[in-house]
């Protein structure tokens, strides 16, 4: 297993799609939290490498989705992925108040991520 690399401190993660890695990756952890008024949903997409832009949200169908209810905290601890979530190409990320929606929350979430 590779060793994960924390990135930390997305601070900033609401309907637009954020870049997080331009190569292959493997989510081997996470730690989000949801300060809106309502449920959210962190959403990954796989991607091309050095693609020009990133998914549409709420139109690209996200490839992972993990809802975090209001003001609560959402773990996967590192040893629970022992062989990690893979993302082929590129790792970007979103958060809205669907599923699979592109509203964005109320407050946008902290995500903090470990990826190999």
């Amino acid at each position: 297993m590779a060793t994960p690399i924390l990135v930390n401190g997305y601070t900033g993660v609401s309907a637009t799609a954020l870049p997080i890695r331009n190569q292959d990756c493997k989510v081997m952890g996470y730690h989000i939290f949801n300060s809106s008024n309502a449920t959210a949903f962190v959403q990954f997409y796989k991607g091309q490498a050095n693609a020009p832009s990133g998914p549409t949200v709420g139109t690209t169908v996200s490839d992972w989705a993990v809802p975090v209810l209001t003001l609560t905290h959402a773990f996967l601890p590192v040893t629970a992925a022992s062989d990690g979530l893979y993302f082929p190409g590129a790792l970007w990320i979103a958060a809205t108040t669907t599923i699979s929606g592109s509203t964005a929350p109320s407050a946008a979430l902290v995500v903090s991520l470990a990826i190999a």
